[in-house]
């Protein structure tokens, strides 16, 4: 089966006015002074629609890119676009409601507004970093975009570093959805991914609150696969003791689906548990390939395979748009 290809990012341009620019400043080049502007880091505001929710200033990947620029300098350009009039003190105060006390050099919206000429685009880490490395000037890209292409260009951004846990990334979907009036299938052709994949990411926003937080915080052993097998389950209580247990146990995916099977069958949850946890697991080889097929495929999958090699290889869906995604991944590479 041909391989399918990679799509992100694709027809950018004839979707975003200037994207693949946008996107190429991204790409590591020493900066010189003279062929870029260079302005006041002070000048420059993030964006509150920025997807990734969670800058922490202890994070080593963090502190680890602000030696970098104390040593070498910043060596990617900040993306931004201009900002003016009203603009200036919406931004501003955005910028204290959206990351309050815990931003470096929060200040009022009133005294901001009169500093502030920029929000960004795309770099929101390479700004952190450089005021913690004490920069007063960065350099940067101008663009001049809407507020829809905003969104999109940084939910991109952020896609390609894989930056974006799975909620933020449902959140950035939503976004796009809600507040812009697009489609799934609009949102899935944007940010280069098949609708099934977009459809898989917003269901998650249905998990009760500590569910999604536990995405959010990527706890070992728990994963959007864990996740999305909890869906259905009704009670939150019912949902959440699901997760613990998931955790706890170290159960794998398929094990997490059984779980919540005998839970939606309306059987006990400690009895449900007692029962999966006590189901002997498969071959670790067995359980890894269906794990892939899992991950590759985005629906329930069940491998069962014999000591002579036979078995069967079972796709479960549960909307059109996963059999849409399933054909788009194994039939349609094929016709292309």
């Amino acid at each position: 089966m041909a391989k399918p290809k990679s799509g992100l990012g694709r027809g950018l341009d004839a979707l975003i006015s200037g994207a693949s620019d946008v996107m190429s400043a991204q790409q590591p080049a020493k900066i010189s002074a003279d062929t870029l502007p260079v302005v006041p880091i002070e000048s420059i505001i993030p964006n509150p629609r920025q997807p990734r929710r969670i800058f922490r200033e202890d994070d080593p990947l963090l502190l680890e890119l602000r030696d970098s620029i104390k040593e070498h300098g910043l060596i990617q350009p900040i993306v931004v676009t201009r900002l003016d009039g009203v603009d200036k003190a919406q931004s501003a105060q955005a910028e204290n409601d959206w990351f309050g006390s815990d931003t470096p050099a929060t200040h009022s919206a009133a005294n901001a507004a009169s500093t502030v000429q920029y929000q960004i685009i795309a770099g929101e880490r390479r700004w952190r970093a450089s005021k913690l490395a004490g920069l007063t000037r960065v350099p940067v890209v101008i663009k001049d975009v809407t507020p829809l292409e905003m969104l999109e260009l940084a939910l991109i951004e952020n896609i390609q570093r894989s930056d974006l846990n799975p909620i933020e990334e449902a959140l950035a979907y939503q976004a796009l959805v809600q507040e812009f009036g697009l489609t799934q299938e609009s949102v899935a052709k944007q940010v280069g991914k098949d609708r099934a994949t977009v459809t898989n990411a917003l269901r998650l926003l249905q998990l009760s609150p500590r569910v999604r937080e536990m995405l959010v915080n990527q706890v070992d052993n728990f994963t959007a696969g864990h996740a999305r097998a909890l869906i259905n389950i009704t009670r939150e209580e019912d949902q959440i003791k699901a997760m613990e247990q998931i955790i706890a146990l170290r159960l794998n995916v398929r094990q997490a689906e059984e779980l919540a099977t005998r839970i939606k069958g309306a059987e006990d949850v400690e009895a449900a548990i007692e029962k999966v946890a006590t189901t002997p697991r498969r071959s670790p080889e067995l359980a890894s390939l269906e794990s892939r097929f899992r991950e590759a495929l985005m629906v329930k999958v069940d491998l069962k395979r014999n000591d002579k090699g036979k078995g069967t290889l079972v796709l479960h869906f549960n909307s059109q748009d996963e059999l849409d995604g399933l054909y788009s991944r194994l039939v349609k590479p094929e016709e292309e």
